[in-house]
This record gives C-alpha cells, sequence and structure tokens, in this order.
C-alpha cells in the first residue's frame, strides 16, 4: 500500500535565504554594481570585525588590503562588466583586511544574479589562517627533514672517508710492522751468527793461550830440577817470570 505523500509547510523563499545567509558558517558579502556592499551575514561580522550596519553602502574595499586597493578597483569593474562564477586568487595567495587593520588569508568564491538587470554579486569568504599555519608547519618540517637528510648525507660521507682513511693507515701500519718482523728476524739471525763466532773465537783463542802455558808451566818444572850452585839463582828468575805469565793467563777463560 503506497503511502500518501508528507505534505511540507510552505515556507517563502525570502524566508528560506534568510535562514541560509544567517546561519551559514563562511562569510557572504553581497554588493551591487558599484561595489558597495548591500548585505553581510553574521559569519562575515566575526571574520572581519565589522558590525553589518558599518559596512552597509560602504565599498568592497573596505575589506581588502589597503596595499592592493586601487588595483582592486579595475578588476571588480571588468568583472561586472563580463560576470561569471569563479574562484579568486588561482595560484596566488588573498588576503582580506580586518576593521582592526590586521590581515588574513582568505579564499573566495563568487557568484552573481539579476535583478532588473542589475548585476548584484556574492562573495563567499573562507577564512585558511589555520590551514596556511598547518601548511607552514609541513613546509618547516619538510624543509628541517631535508636539513637533516643533507647533515645525515654529510656525515656518513665524513664517516666513509675517515674509515678509509684509518683502514689505509691500518694496512702501512701492517707493512711496517711485518717489514719491521723481517728486519728483527734477520738481526735475530745476524745476532746468533755473530754470538756462534765469539764462542768459537773464545774456544779459538782459549786454546791458543793454554798452549804455551802447558809449555811454560813444564818448563818451569823442569828448571826445578837443577840444583847447582852456579845456576840457582839464575833459575829462580826463570821460574818467577814465568810464574807471573802463567797467572796472567790464567785470567782468560
Amino acid at each position: 500500500m503506497t503511502k500518501p505523500p508528507i505534505e511540507l509547510p510552505a515556507i517563502d523563499n525570502i524566508e528560506q535565504f534568510e535562514a541560509l545567509f544567517k546561519h551559514a558558517t563562511i562569510g557572504i558579502v553581497i554588493t551591487n554594481n558599484r561595489g558597495q556592499i548591500i548585505n553581510f551575514n553574521h559569519y562575515a561580522e566575526a571574520q572581519f570585525g565589522y558590525a553589518k550596519e558599518e559596512v552597509i553602502g560602504q565599498g568592497i574595499e573596505i575589506l581588502i588590503p589597503r596595499e592592493v586597493r586601487s588595483k582592486h578597483i579595475g578588476l571588480r569593474d571588468h568583472f561586472y562588466k563580463h560576470p561569471e562564477p569563479r574562484s579568486m586568487g588561482a595560484g596566488r595567495d588573498l588576503f582580506a583586511q580586518k576593521k582592526d587593520g590586521s590581515n588574513f588569508p582568505v579564499e573566495i568564491s563568487l557568484a552573481n544574479y539579476l535583478i532588473k538587470n542589475e548585476v548584484f554579486v556574492i562573495a563567499f569568504v573562507i577564512d585558511i589562517t589555520i590551514r596556511k599555519k598547518n601548511e607552514e608547519i609541513v613546509l618547516q618540517q619538510r624543509d628541517e627533514l631535508e636539513r637533516v637528510s643533507r647533515e645525515i648525507k654529510q656525515l656518513n660521507t665524513e664517516l666513509e672517508q675517515k674509515v678509509e682513511s684509518r683502514t689505509k693507515m691500518l694496512r702501512e701500519t701492517l707493512t711496517a710492522l711485518e717489514i719491521s718482523k723481517e728486519e728483527l728476524s734477520q738481526a735475530l739471525e745476524n745476532e746468533k751468527g755473530l754470538n756462534e763466532l765469539k764462542s768459537r773465537f773464545v774456544t779459538t783463542a782459549s786454546h791458543e793461550f793454554r798452549t804455551p802455558l802447558s809449555t811454560i808451566l813444564s818448563s818451569i818444572f823442569l828448571l826445578e830440577k837443577y840444583n847447582t850452585t852456579n845456576e840457582i839463582e839464575k833459575k829462580r828468575k826463570t821460574s818467577s817470570i814465568y810464574q807471573r805469565l802463567c797467572r796472567r793467563y790464567e785470567k782468560y777463560p
């Protein structure tokens, strides 16, 4: 069974427009073909700091930074001659000016309508201050990340160079140690040879010294066997000389 259509209460279009205009969550500014403000919603009052009564009849340039007002007049006149819905500020930053003279970033969309062949323009104003701050934070973080990345790359490069330098020094040190080891081994071999030569020399010298000592001792023994009166003093002198020689030679190994 088909339900009968729900009957909606008749609402005047003007009332709908006024409700939308009053409760919209973006700023709405309406101007006539001379650029004068003829309507200003509550959200626009909060954005710009003006009461509606303060701006009605004022030129739209009151809401634009002073440094671009003269340029805006020409752009506004051109738009009124060729009105069409469009967004403003493509590719560039737009700013609006508050009652206290401070500027804030905005996005603006324009629409137009005709009443009795007169053009009226509706400007929808969005405050993008928070978005811009977030974008700045993102840009700062990106710049910081790029800076840190560059520093890390630089540190890595320096570390690689240091490692390469230390490795080269270590290789040179090891090579020097190998050479020193070989030289030391050769020196030890030479020292060993010298010790052996010394030992042979001492043995030979000892043998050479002990051979005449034996002869001297034998001679002393024979001299003592002679006891004639005429030779006894001569024998004693000779014996004394031989004994001194023996004591001197006995100092050697």
